[in-house]
């Protein structure tokens, strides 16, 4: 901020102003961002450098996604390099998993449009499909299997990614 206000003390008193020039010699770069890149010219062109850099977006909320409920893994603090390997190893499947999951639900998003009003997001996903559920309950020495059945968004979603088309 700095840069934007010129201030001084004078007679005991600070006084301050907005230098305007400033503000409107940056206001001229809102929206836009600098990328740099070592990358020589003829080995990637400049639209390929911005378009690598966009898809980052995908990678920190793929990172976000594994840090939050959504995939429910916990930071886990290791010691011996084995074991940070494993972890990094569990964190890029589950990436995997993840990106995989969404090439298969594309359909489901491409017809729901655009914009936060949307329905379906990967996380509305993955919070539909928490009713869909399989268990084996024992109580006095009685095994149970309870299956719920599926409702046709939940059988939807299960039919894309099992690759059938809908």
């Amino acid at each position: 901020m700095g840069k934007f206000v010129d201030w001084s003390v004078e007679e005991g008193k600070l006084r301050w102003s907005f230098n305007q020039e400033a503000i409107a010699a940056e206001e001229r770069f809102d929206g836009c961002y600098v990328i740099v890149s070592d990358v020589p010219a003829e080995q990637m062109a400049t639209t390929e450098v911005v378009a690598s850099y966009k898809k980052l977006s995908f990678v920190e909320q793929a990172f976000r996604n594994l840090k939050t409920v959504q995939l429910e893994m916990r930071p886990i603090y290791h010691k011996k390099d084995q074991r940070i390997r494993c972890h990094v190893f569990i964190c890029l499947l589950a990436y995997y998993l993840q990106w995989h999951a969404r090439q298969r639900l594309k359909p489901l998003f491409a017809q729901d449009g655009d914009g936060k009003h949307r329905q379906w997001t990967f996380e509305n996903v993955i919070e539909r499909l928490k009713g869909v559920r399989s268990e084996r309950v024992m109580a006095e020495g009685v095994e149970i299997e309870i299956h719920t059945q599926a409702d046709d968004q939940q059988q939807r979603i299960l039919d894309l990614m099992a690759g059938k088309k809908s």
